[in-house]
């Protein structure tokens, strides 16, 4: 490796070093930015429908904004409801865990001959700390502080001016990017945002046909508060592979420690959600999202892991998305095609497991 090779490694560890940096540091500011700008794409063909009907764009962008913060308002108040209403006793389901763990000790000590006195010692401790670790994470999720209230009112007024200002941010790029690549960047800028408004307009129908569905499942089996567990799931579904185990092991571990015999209905349960993960894999989300991303699994966790460092839980919200406008540089500019290659689905095809494939070669034996 020759001396430029090396200047010119180090000078990209160090720049993306120092991007990193600025991400973390300014994250108050620009998490409502990168967010709002996933929002403008998906309020955007909305927004363009009314002003191709002779309405001022102001006026558009400002009655688009409106109807959004009414859905979402009206939303996040019914949901609050249902929470408040849910009447969820943390002390009574700690003596549900405290009596769950001593059945489980008394089934070591007569079975297996474990002594579990020391065990015992220490369930005791962790069982508490995690109650009164969870007793202020819900007071603290409700006591919004000044930071949390700042970047949610930024949210629409960012959405606004990017709406508002986007023929002039086009023109931006095409002016950095150089006359002679006109075209191309034109053609970028057209299929982000032909991909990133296919893919949030598509992600949020699924969110809603999942909290149907898993609501409708949770009722029919007799779980408590249903329709808290459901909408949560179809929303903790946003992050993918995480969200979808996370959303279903809530409700099992709520019917384990709040349920006197609660084995049969964790079963149900399980089967439940599997069965919902297989149909949203297999056919909801191909057939409304479709094959617009077409990203490896590899590449969306590692996206995951490393967003969910910098910038937490909204980092993972929007890494997939993010991700898809990466690849979508890179597979248009000549040196970066093989990133392009590396993060997508393609190559793997005759070792992946597919159903379609499976089901015609069983119809072909018959």
């Amino acid at each position: 490796m020759n001396r430029q090779t090396l200047t010119t490694t180090a000078l990209s560890f160090f720049i993306a070093s120092l991007l990193i940096a600025v991400l973390i540091l300014a994250k108050d500011i620009l998490i409502p930015l990168a967010v709002s700008v996933f929002f403008a794409y998906l309020l955007y063909p909305l927004s363009w429908a009314i002003e191709r009907r002779g309405v001022h764009r102001i006026l558009a962008i400002l009655l688009v904004i409106l109807f959004a913060l009414l859905v979402l308002g009206g939303a996040a108040l019914f949901l609050s409801l249902e929470v408040s209403n849910a009447h969820i006793d943390l002390t009574e389901l700690k003596q549900q865990v405290d009596l769950k763990a001593d059945v489980v000790q008394r089934v070591m000590e007569t079975r297996l001959g474990i002594d579990t006195s020391t065990m015992d010692r220490y369930l005791s401790k962790a069982s508490e700390s995690i109650f009164n670790s969870w007793q202020s994470a819900i007071g603290s999720l409700f006591t919004a502080t000044t930071t949390t209230i700042f970047q949610l009112a930024l949210l629409p007024v960012y959405t606004f001016f990017l709406l508002f200002y986007r023929t002039k941010t086009a023109y931006f790029i095409f002016k950095l990017t150089g006359r002679e690549n006109k075209r191309k960047t034109l053609h970028i800028l057209r299929e982000v945002s032909q991909v990133t408004t296919r893919y949030m307009g598509g992600l949020l129908i699924v969110v809603l046909i999942l909290a149907i569905l898993n609501s409708a499942g949770l009722l029919l089996i007799g779980v408590p508060h249903a329709l808290v567990f459901g909408v949560l799931a179809a929303l903790l579904n946003l992050i993918p592979y995480i969200g979808t185990f996370l959303g279903g092991l809530i409700p099992i571990l709520y019917v384990l420690f709040s349920t006197p015999d609660p084995f049969q209905m964790m079963l149900k349960v399980f089967i439940l959600f599997a069965i919902i993960q297989f149909l949203e894999n297999n056919l909801i989300t191909p057939n409304i999202v479709g094959s617009n991303i077409r990203i490896n699994p590899l590449a969306i966790i590692i996206s995951l892991l490393v967003a969910n460092l910098i910038w937490g839980i909204a980092g993972m919200l929007i890494a997939v998305p993010c991700l898809a406008i990466a690849k979508i540089v890179m597979r248009n500019v000549k040196s970066l095609e093989p990133w392009a290659y590396l993060i997508s689905d393609r190559g793997v095809g005759p070792y992946e497991i597919s159903f379609k494939r499976i089901w015609n070669k069983l119809t072909k034996r018959r």
